[in-house]
């Protein structure tokens, strides 16, 4: 039976892409806490929305950061044209989300595009975890409860949003626009909450590994 302690395997760049996944974790923490004082702060007041200009900002670089541990755990997926793509895709949506979220820190682009851009960021980045976790998740050589907590924050972020969007639809009936937006507030904002965490934890792997072989003495010839 496998468990977390399976081995994750090592490819080139790990140690880099493992510092990167800490550095996406410690931006995501950021942007969350940014966001929560946004709303608990700025919103009911009307402004000046400094918080949220730094969620926009940390959001932006943390759509950047994520970007080289996608590429390493992808690794773990083999290689093919289907799969190359897929990647680009992935990467090039979260370029695009960065681009947007630091543009529009600096009141460089209008709410409505950056927003529209976010949105395909996250949702690439949320098809790519919820898609590429489930793969590995019958890898023997990846943590199954790595991929699994991948996969459910994917999966969380894919189901959150069209129950959003039915309840911004849903603005005539009250009741119903509530709890549309209080069930997919509350899935969406745990996969929300769950993404830096599980970077944190594949930087760990990354990381932690490289440097465990680095330490680990070299076999004395018999």
């Amino acid at each position: 039976m496998r468990t977390d302690s399976s081995p994750l395997g090592q490819h080139p760049q790990d140690l880099p892409a493992g510092v990167a996944a800490y550095t996406a974790a410690g931006l995501g923490i950021v942007a969350v806490a940014a966001l929560g004082a946004m709303y608990a702060v700025e919103v009911p007041r009307g402004g000046p929305y400094i918080f949220g200009g730094i969620n926009d900002f940390t959001g932006g670089l943390f759509f950047l950061a994520a970007i080289p541990p996608i590429i390493q755990v992808h690794r773990r997926l083999g290689d093919g044209p289907w799969s190359r793509t897929a990647l680009a895709a992935t990467a090039a949506g979260s370029v695009a989300a960065a681009a947007s979220g630091i543009l529009i820190s600096f009141h460089m682009i209008p709410f409505g595009p950056s927003t529209a851009v976010s949105m395909v960021g996250i949702i690439g980045q949320a098809l790519w975890a919820a898609v590429a976790n489930h793969k590995l998740a019958n890898r023997p050589r990846y943590p199954r409860r790595l991929a699994q907590w991948g996969r459910a924050i994917g999966l969380g972020m894919l189901v959150a949003l069209p129950i959003v969007g039915a309840g911004y639809a849903a603005g005539t009936v009250p009741a119903l626009q509530t709890v549309l937006y209080a069930v997919g507030g509350a899935i969406g904002g745990a996969a929300y909450l769950g993404w830096p965490l599980w970077l944190l934890a594949v930087g760990r792997r990354l990381a932690g590994r490289t440097e465990g072989a680095r330490r680990r003495p070299a076999a004395r010839p018999a």
